[in-house]
C-alpha cells in the first residue's frame, strides 16, 4: 500500500512538472523566436539491498520545429527560413537565436533589444554613419545604399539537442556541435519575424489533460490514506 502511494505522489510531481513546461510556453506564445518547451520522464529501476525500486526521471528538452513568419515590412526585421539561427556576440559569449527581431546601436550596430550584436563573416554588422537603405538578400548579404558590408552567419548545428536556452530566446552550444559543412538550407527574409512554433490550443488541451491526471493520482493518495488510518484506527480499538 505504501509502494502505491509512493507511485501516485511520484505522479503528483511529473504532472507538476509538465504544468510548468506548459505554462512557460503558454507565457512565450507570442514572443518572437521562441521555441516551445517538452518534457518526458523514464522510470529508472534499481535494486538495493536485494528490494527493487523505481524512480521517474525527468527530461527537458526544446522542440526546434519553426514557426510561422509574419511579415513586418521593418527593413531590421530578418527571419530564416529554412535550417539554422543568427549568430550573436553577447557579454558572455557566442548565442544563437531565431529571434531576428533587431535594431540600430548609437554606433550603428545591429543589435537585439538587449544588446547582442549581429554577427558577420567579418564581425559585427555595422551600418555606415548616414546609410539610409538597407537591403538583406536571400543569401545574407547586407547591402547599405548599393554597397556590400558583410554577410550573416547562419550558424546549422549537427545536433540540435545539444543547444541550451539562456533565455531571451537564444541558446549557447558547444563548439563541436557547429556544422562547418553541408548545404545552406536557407533563406534570409528581411522585413518578417519567425513566430514562436507554440500551438495555444494544443497547449491548453494538454493542460486540461495533465490537470486530470493531476487530480486523478491525489484522488488515489487520499483513498489510499483514509484507508489506512481506518486500518490503524481498527487495529487500536
Amino acid at each position: 500500500m505504501i509502494d502505491v502511494i509512493e507511485l501516485a505522489a511520484s505522479g503528483l510531481d511529473a504532472y507538476a512538472n509538465v504544468q510548468d513546461v506548459i505554462a512557460r510556453n503558454l507565457a512565450n506564445a507570442n514572443t518572437i523566436g521562441f521555441k516551445k518547451n517538452i518534457i518526458s520522464f523514464k522510470t529508472i529501476l534499481s535494486t538495493v539491498d536485494g528490494v527493487e525500486t523505481s524512480s521517474l526521471q525527468t527530461n527537458y528538452g526544446v522542440d526546434q520545429s519553426n514557426g510561422s513568419l509574419t511579415y513586418t515590412s521593418n527593413s531590421l526585421d530578418i527571419a530564416i527560413d529554412g535550417d539554422g539561427f543568427f549568430t550573436l556576440e553577447t557579454d558572455k559569449g557566442m548565442r544563437y537565436t531565431r529571434n531576428g527581431q533587431f535594431q540600430l546601436s548609437n554606433v550603428g550596430e545591429i543589435i537585439t533589444d538587449t544588446g547582442s550584436k549581429l554577427m558577420g563573416q567579418s564581425g559585427p554588422i555595422i551600418i555606415p554613419k548616414g546609410g539610409r537603405e538597407i537591403v538583406i538578400d536571400n543569401k545574407g548579404v547586407v547591402k547599405v545604399d548599393g554597397k556590400d558590408i558583410g554577410r550573416l552567419i547562419i550558424t546549422n548545428f549537427t545536433d540540435l539537442t545539444r543547444l541550451v536556452p539562456t533565455g531571451n530566446s537564444m541558446f549557447k552550444a558547444p563548439l563541436e556541435t557547429i556544422s562547418e559543412g553541408g548545404d545552406e538550407k536557407f533563406r534570409v527574409a528581411q522585413g518578417y519575424l519567425e513566430r514562436s512554433n507554440v500551438n495555444i490550443v494544443m497547449e491548453m488541451v494538454n493542460m486540461i489533460t495533465n490537470m486530470r491526471s493531476y487530480e486523478a493520482s491525489n484522488n488515489v493518495i487520499k483513498t489510499f490514506s483514509d484507508l489506512m488510518a481506518r486500518l490503524i484506527s481498527s487495529q487500536t480499538i
